[in-house]
C-alpha cells in the first residue's frame, strides 16, 4: 500500500511502497478516512525526538485517525468490522502513523453520530 513516509530522521516525507498490516492481539486494523498532521509530527520530522523514542522505518508519521475497522486481533471486545472509530496512535515507538490507508490500533472510540433532526420540526 502506499504511505506517507519518512525514511531518515531529519527528513522531509515521501509517498512510498509498505506491507499492509495485519492486526495482532487486542489490536484493530482501521481503514484510516481522516489523519492529521500536528506538532508533534513536525517535531518528528525535524528530528527533535531523536533519543526521546524508539523510531522504526520507514516511518509512518501520523498520530490522529478516523476511519472504519477492517479486521479485528485475537481477544478484541467491543468493535466490529464496519465500526466507525476515531483515536490517537499511542505506541511507545514512532514508526506506524495514521498517515496510511490502513493501520493497526490498539487504543480507539467507537464513533456513533448524533442522531438525525429535521429541520424545522
Amino acid at each position: 500500500m502506499r504511505a506517507v513516509t519518512l525514511a531518515q530522521i531529519p527528513g522531509s516525507p515521501e509517498v512510498a511502497e509498505v506491507e499492509v498490516p495485519r492486526p495482532e492481539a487486542g489490536e484493530v486494523l482501521v481503514k484510516v478516512a481522516a489523519s492529521s498532521v500536528n506538532g508533534f509530527d513536525l517535531a518528528t520530522a525535524a528530528g527533535y525526538l531523536q533519543g526521546v523514542m524508539e523510531h522504526r522505518f520507514p516511518l509512518i508519521p501520523g498520530k490522529d485517525f478516523a476511519g472504519t475497522v477492517e479486521a479485528v486481533g485475537e481477544g478484541v471486545e467491543g468493535f466490529a468490522v464496519g465500526d466507525a472509530v476515531f483515536g490517537v496512535d499511542a505506541k511507545a515507538y514512532l514508526g506506524t502513523g495514521s498517515m496510511a490507508p490502513v493501520r493497526r490500533r490498539s487504543r480507539c472510540r467507537r464513533h456513533r453520530p448524533p442522531a438525525r433532526r429535521g429541520l424545522g420540526a
